[in-house]
């Protein structure tokens, strides 16, 4: 046994045993888990890449307007995105990029809200506050520069030359000591670390061009190559294994946009070795659903960590395009079979934290919010490589019910862990009549005692699908996802701006306008969504595959208009229904009263919890009944018939995403 290995059971043991982890039993019952399963014979060629459908546009160029920006801007100056580093000032005290580097848990700060209680797993500990900080930074730092803000500017400025300025001579950015880098036996968070610090560098430098960024990251990287690639050592060929590991799958984000930003296949070539790696080791069978053996197994159900599962959808996405492997294309496929099997009416796939084998269920399957980010940019990153419109439409369904519907109306707290029929929020997961403590179910700014995760995450919701709702398309441009937008790129050589005008997804008219100093000829696309009846004022010249194509010489000045007629929608979610409107998932709302159990030093920032102001008798739908759209002060409301306690009532349901407690989906009354 190492010294390490000795130090870590050592330091460990002194906890008190005694103590309630903070994680809860959910957690604790899936977390460590065996690596099942032989080590996988896969070696991946590069010789023939699969074509891809579209390009992402550099960070920067697609800009938020309208509502987005007013979000965007709220959530800075007012609420989490803005000021977590106050409260949670792990993030400011823990300088782990650069003076405290962690050799030992003997280096692990304090933890904020998280008890310890000596389990294996804990030892993982010290890449923690990577994930919290870096992926802090990242949205942080493009909210900054999206939003024009001045202040936050100079502060992101700072967190980027202060990672500079912890980059070693051989290269190295990262969280570890000599003596634990590139040299871990089992718990690691080198590659994982470096992913959080890689993308908050990379969106900084496309947004201001400055090119010493662009060199750091590419010399780190080289080193990273060298050390953990097939000519040093595998980084998942390891023991005692937990999230840390697995989540440095994700290195992959880092290398396509680097083979963006660069044109060097080498990237790929290594994105694409990291998911061979990834399936050839067994690794903890609590972080690995997208081990290729195990999708090989189309029969088996997704069982892991739920926000692994969905971002190695990326992983696996990014290693068969670049392989082309006939291999992969099988597991590629039963992903997204498997994937249909844990989705929820919300958009979310559940998972809170676990998808533990079971299908979705509205009432008690509950979602994460992390998982619901990695979800949704992995449904863009498959978007830009299949061109698949029912990506699209995933993710804008995500975005606008799920991932809306966590954040409270504010931006000052955000739900870890929700349902889709949420009937309170009081620290506790409800089923079968009871009640079991879970911290994720609540409202908080941080929630510090299972893990700050899913706030720092929530920063990177709108700046990310920005980049995900315009693409760069052959011949043209592609408008992919809507919402209020402005995109300024070159089409050969010649500045163009295209401004999407709308208050989508409350209303369905969109207005396209074209700014250029001279006439430009290009393509420009535009999705149809399934529920969507066309009307154009431009002729368009073809629609197929669920996208419209117009080309023609476009002039300053130029402008479409488009309208996506539609209805409102009754679906079947296991045998219970539930109502859309367009892109808008339709809930009951139930008027909820506030607990405060939290106070920040702060003002105006609280965790609470959420109950119904009176007792909430389930809604049945009647089914003979027509469904009405009415106008509402911000957004469409739609009015059904319903049954409760067998009177018929008239019942107003809202969009999913500005509600807090919900029914949301409802039995059937003939």
């Amino acid at each position: 046994m190492s010294r390490f290995i000795l130090f870590t059971f050592s330091f460990f043991a002194l906890l008190s045993c005694n103590e309630q982890s903070s994680q809860g039993e959910a957690f604790l019952q899936e977390v460590d888990q065996n690596a099942a399963g032989e080590v996988y014979d896969l070696e991946l060629e590069h010789n023939n890449p699969k074509p891809t459908a579209f390009e992402v546009f550099p960070t920067g160029q697609v800009r938020p307007v309208g509502w987005i920006l007013e979000m965007m801007n709220n959530d800075l100056e007012q609420g989490m995105v803005g000021h977590l580093d106050e409260l949670y000032p792990g993030i400011s005290k823990d300088d782990l990029y650069g003076s405290a580097r962690r050799g030992g848990v003997e280096d692990v700060p304090e933890m904020g809200d998280l008890v310890l209680t000596g389990a294996a797993w804990e030892t993982s500990i010290m890449w923690w506050n990577a994930e919290t900080i870096g992926n802090w930074w990242d949205g942080f730092v493009r909210h900054a520069f999206l939003s024009d803000n001045q202040s936050a500017m100079q502060q992101a400025t700072a967190i980027v030359n202060g990672l500079l300025d912890s980059q070693d001579e051989d290269g190295y950015i990262g969280i570890y000591k000599e003596n634990l880098r590139y040299r871990h036996k089992g718990s690691n968070g080198e590659l994982w670390a470096q992913t959080t610090a890689f993308r908050t560098l990379l969106g900084y430098y496309e947004i201001t061009g400055e090119l010493r960024v662009l060199a750091a990251v590419e010399r780190a990287m080289e080193l990273t190559m060298k050390e953990y690639g097939p000519e040093g050592r595998s980084p998942f060929d390891l023991e005692g294994e937990f999230g840390g590991v697995t989540h440095g799958l994700m290195l992959v984000d880092v290398c396509e946009t680097l083979e963006r930003i660069t044109g060097k296949g080498e990237y790929l070539d290594y994105a694409s070795y990291l998911y061979q790696e990834f399936s050839k080791y067994p690794l903890n069978r609590a972080f690995n659903d997208l081990r290729l053996p195990y999708l090989l197994k189309v029969d088996s159900a997704y069982e892991s960590h739920a926000v692994h599962t969905y971002e190695h959808l990326r992983a696996l996405a990014a290693a068969y395009y670049r392989s082309n492997d006939p291999r992969l294309k099988k597991g590629y496929d039963a992903a997204l079979i498997k994937l249909a099997n844990v989705m929820l009416p919300s958009g979310a796939g559940h998972g809170n934290e676990w998808i533990a084998g079971k299908e979705a269920d509205p009432s008690t399957t509950g979602q994460e919010y992390c998982a619901m980010l990695e979800l949704r940019n992995s449904f863009g990153s498959l978007l830009q490589k299949s061109g698949n419109a029912a990506f699209a439409q995933s993710a804008e369904e995500l975005t606008y019910n799920a991932m809306l519907g966590s954040r409270n109306q504010s931006g000052t707290a955000l739900a870890y862990g929700t349902l889709d029929n949420c009937y309170t929020m009081d620290g506790h997961h409800h089923e079968n009549g009871e009640r079991t403590a879970d911290p994720r179910y609540k409202y908080s700014p941080t929630h510090s005692e299972p893990a700050v995760c899913c706030v720092p995450n929530y920063g990177r919701n709108l700046t990310y699908f920005l980049n995900q709702m315009w693409m760069r398309s052959p011949g043209g441009i592609a408008a992919l996802m809507y919402g209020p937008s402005t995109l300024k790129t070159q089409v050969e050589g010649q500045a163009v701006t295209l401004h999407q005008r709308t208050n989508y997804p409350y209303e369905h008219r969109i207005a396209f306008e074209v700014e250029t100093e001279d006439p430009v000829y290009f393509t420009f696309t535009f999705r149809v969504p399934t529920w969507a009846k066309l009307q154009s004022s431009m002729p368009v010249d073809s629609i197929s595959n669920g996208y419209a194509h117009i080309t023609r010489q476009w002039v300053q000045g130029d402008a479409l208009e488009v309208h996506f007629e539609s209805a409102p929608t009754v679906k079947d979610s296991k045998g219970r229904k539930y109502l859309t409107y367009a892109p808008l998932v339709y809930a009951k709302d139930i008027p909820a009263q506030r607990e405060n159990i939290k106070s920040y030093a702060l003002e105006g920032f609280h965790d609470y919890y959420c109950t119904p102001s009176t007792q909430y008798e389930e809604r049945e739908l009647l089914a003979a009944s027509a469904v009405q759209q009415v106008k509402g002060d911000s957004y469409p409301l739609l009015l059904v018939k319903t049954v409760r306690e067998g009177v018929v009532e008239t019942d107003t349901l809202i969009p999913f995403g500005q509600t807090t407690l919900r029914q949301t989906t409802f039995t059937q009354r003939q």
